[in-house]
This record gives structure tokens, sequence and C-alpha cells, in this order.
């Protein structure tokens, strides 16, 4: 009975238990820990940031350099009196060096353990230093990864918005999987685009930008985007200061407006990022929404602050900035689980993708088509299909796999987003009217053959490839209800009249 009573006692307390944060003193006892319980003449590796700088009182037999386990952020806001842990590489010409190795780099060291001849200070001839990946750094505390469940909760009582909106959010810091087969031809990253338009005079997005940019505050900065490439560190014990690069080379760095003015319109040294997917764009955009802005277009979530919606806002959370380094090693452990999607994973949400574009037709007939159809419209369903992908690949590092739950979330997020764009539209008619030309150049005036034809282009703009077999065609002519003498004709007709051309039997294709 004793026996039964610890274990609820201890599963309560683990239920209850706070999250230990991940801080840099932690790493740095683990760092001295090590050095420390290595005797002289004995073999060590190690993991950390290169300094390219000389340690006091360095020997000239050969290059000697620092390894600190800490980022160079991390190591830049350590205050006077907080505790450093270095350890002093000693390189010559028999050192095996591999990979990306340069100031401020994350490397793994392994040579032999030595004294150093100043202070208490260890020195470790260098047998071999690899460069790593910066994702490695963090991937090195497992222990420290929060759950899904915790991740919402934290979200959840710092940041207060739309949960469609929230959940977008969350999704867009794990980045974008490569989808095979589907990205190659417009050359994209792992980012994502979070953006945010006011509508009228919706006071919602000031209160948004506060959240977002201190979010942007709360990480490191190897992961924000900045014009800053270098960091000057200096060390008040050893008296010496370093420079160093930023060693995160990956797509995973955050940008936000820092400024009020550039949230009106994106600054040129960080566009190209931005709309080449090259980082995660938290963008709170300072005008009117317009269904044709470049983008509105290209962003995975184009949100619109209504104003009957629950307007954003944030608390601060002294647990929100110190689980930070948490979320980070959480974010980049999913990162390296979900790197591809393969394409088998596509096919439910693809079902689910044909039924949100039903959805749309129906709720709104006169302004979907135009937006869905036209090349410059805001729901241009080929361009779509491949910016919901990726929010489906994000969600899927969230939640650590493939489910139905995650693609129905990624569908009230659509709705969503398809609902306060449908207010948009109604007061910008000139714009539905320009759409609507340009719509009308693609579909012939028959009514059955222009539903036919949408049934071919939602197939089209859904396939990896571009091409839709004749008998899938087919097949969803007759579950749309014609019948198949008139489904067949129609198609005979599509290709004669140059609508679609068999670039291989049995194979369709859509001329545009």
């Amino acid at each position: 009975m004793k026996g039964m009573m610890e274990k609820e006692i201890m599963e309560l307390l683990r239920l209850e238990r706070i999250r230990e944060p991940l801080s840099p003193s932690r790493r740095v006892k683990d760092f001295q820990v090590t050095i420390q319980r290595t005797k002289n003449g004995e073999e060590i590796e190690l993991t950390g940031f290169l300094l390219a700088r000389k340690p006091p009182y360095a020997p000239n037999d050969a290059a000697y350099y620092l390894l600190s386990p800490l980022t160079p952020s991390e190591l830049a806001s350590l205050s006077k009196d907080d505790f450093r842990s270095y350890l002093v590489i000693r390189i010559t010409e028999m050192t095996k060096v591999q990979g990306n190795v340069r100031p401020g780099s994350h490397v793994r060291v392994k040579g032999i353990i030595d004294a150093y001849p100043w202070g208490n200070l260890r020195t470790v001839h260098t047998l071999l230093i690899e460069g790593r990946e910066y994702p490695e750094y963090w991937k090195d505390y497992q222990e420290f990864a929060l759950s899904r469940r915790e991740v919402i909760n934290l979200f959840e009582r710092t940041v207060y918005m739309p949960d469609e909106m929230r959940m977008a959010l969350i999704y867009s810091l794990y980045g974008v999987p490569y989808v095979l087969g589907m990205e190659q031809s417009r050359n994209w990253g792992e980012g994502f685009d979070f953006t945010v338009y006011k509508y009228k005079e919706n006071l919602g997005l000031l209160a948004l930008w506060k959240a977002l940019k201190y979010l942007y505050d709360s990480l490191p900065w190897e992961v924000r985007v900045s014009k800053k490439t270098m960091l000057e560190i200096e060390d008040p014990f050893l008296g010496i200061d370093f420079r160093v690069r930023n060693p995160n080379g990956t797509d995973m760095k955050y940008y936000t407006p820092l400024k009020k003015i550039s949230m009106n319109k994106l600054p040129k040294w960080v566009k190209d990022q931005i709309t080449n997917k090259k980082a995660i764009g938290l963008l709170p955009e300072n005008k009117e929404p317009n269904p044709t802005d470049l983008l509105a277009r290209i962003s995975e979530t184009p949100f619109v602050l209504t104003p009957w919606e629950e307007k954003p806002y944030f608390e601060k959370n002294r647990e929100f900035q110190q689980l930070m380094p948490n979320l980070l090693v959480t974010v980049f452990l999913q990162r390296e689980q979900h790197m591809a999607m393969n394409t088998k994973d596509l096919e439910l949400f693809r079902k689910e993708f044909l039924k949100w574009i039903e959805y749309g037709r129906q709720e709104y007939p006169d302004m979907f088509n135009p937006l869905s159809s036209s090349p410059k419209g805001l729901f241009h369903i080929n361009l779509r299909y491949l910016l919901d992908v990726r929010v489906f690949g994000a969600a899927t590092r969230f939640s650590g796999k493939v489910t139905k739950k995650t693609i129905g979330d990624i569908r009230q997020i659509k709705e969503a987003i398809l609902n306060d764009w449908a207010v948009v539209v109604k007061d910008h008619p000139e714009i539905l009217m320009e759409l609507r030309k340009d719509y009308e150049r693609y579909v012939p005036r028959d009514v059955r053959a222009q539903k036919a034809l949408q049934v071919f282009y939602d197939l089209s703009s859904t396939s990896i490839t571009g091409d839709v077999d004749k008998e899938e065609f087919l097949n969803e002519l007759l579950q749309q209800g014609f019948n198949q003498k008139d489904a067949l004709e129609l198609i005979e007709r599509f290709i004669s009249s140059g609508y679609v051309y068999e670039p291989f039997p049995g194979k369709l294709r859509l001329i545009r």
C-alpha cells in the first residue's frame, strides 16, 4: 500500500513539475565537469564554439585557440561576475581538419588533454577538429525538449490571439521540410511567411507587432535575421576580445520588423530572404490587404485582422523567455526528424485541399473562382496548394507525424483566412472585376464545360508533375454528376480545343 502511494505521489510531482530551463550556466557546468574529470594524458572529445584568438601566454610551438561551450550570443550576454569556462586547443600540421572551421564555428574537438602554463586553463593536443552544423548544438540537450502540449501552453499564456492565428504562428517557428518533387523550380528554402494585414483602422496590428517583437527579442542572435554578421565579445577575466561570425548557416532564422516604418514595406536588405523562403518572416503588414499583393500571394498564412475578431496582445512572461532555449532544442530536434516529406504523405492532405476548394466555390461563388483561377489571384490553386503543403510540412514537424487532426487544424486555418479575405474583396470590387476578366480568358463559356475544366484544373494543380491520369479525370467527372458519355465527349473537346493536351498516352496536361 505504501509503495503504491509513493508511486502516485511521484507521478503527481512529475505531472506538476516545472520544466527546467536550459541555461548557459548549465552548459558551462557540464563542460567544466568534463574537463576536470579528465586526467592529463587521457583522450578527450568535446564540442563548442571556436574563438580564433590566442589565449594569454600561448607558446610559439603551434597555433593556440580557445574553445567555448557557449554560442557567441550567450557568451556576449554573460555579466562580469558570471562563471566562464574555456579550453585551449593546440593545432599543428598533424591536426586533421574537417568541414567548415572558422571563427565562431561550432566544432567537435578530439585529442589528448594536458596542462596549460597559465592560470587554471587546460589544453588539448588536437588530433581532430571538425566543423558541425549549428543545429547540432541544440540537439545535444534532448532532455530539455518541450512536448507539443507544453509549447501550446507556453504560447497560450503569453500571446493572446485567435486560435487559428496562434497555431499558424507556432507552425511557422518550425520551418518547412523539403517536399520531394515540388520545389525544385522555385528553389524555396525552409522559410515560412506568417503575414498579418490590418483591416481599415484595426488597432490590433500594433499589439500583434509588439507580441512578435517580444518573441523575436527572446531569440538568440544566431537565429535572428540581422544586418550584423559579426559579434564582438570582450572577456573581463582573460583581458582579450573576440570577433566571431554567425555559425548558423541554415534557413532557420527569424525576422520581424524592429521599427514601425518597416511594417509598411519590407526593407530591401531582407526582402529576397523572405520572398525566396530563406528565412522565417513574422510580418505584421501595416497596410490595407490586397489580394493581388505579392507578399499576400506567397505567404503560407496571409491573415487579416478584422474588427470583430479578438485583438492580439501579449503578457511579459519570464517563463517564456527562460524556456526559449528549450523551444529551440525542440524545433531543431523536430527539424532533424522531418527534413523532407515524401509525396505519399500528401495523399490525404490533397483530398482535404480539394474539399476546401469546393467549400470556397460554394460559400463564395462570385469571388472564389477569379481569386483561384487567375494567376494574379490570392488563392491561385497551383500556388496555393504548394503553400498549403508547406503549412502541412511545418505542422508535421510540430506534431511529429502525419495525423488527421493536423489536417483538420490546417483546414480551420484556411477557412479563417478565406472568410476574412471574402470581406476584404467586397470592399474592392475593382480588383475583383480585373481578376474576373483575367479568369474569363481561361474558361469556356459553356457552364458545363466550365465545371469540367475546373475539375481538371483542381486535379492538375494538386499533382506533383502537373499531369492528370485520363482515368482519374473521368472518374472525378462521374463523381461530380456527369454521365459517362458527356464526360468522354468533354475530354475530347478539351483536347481538340487546346485547353489540355496529351503528352503521353493516358496522361493529360493543362495548356496555359
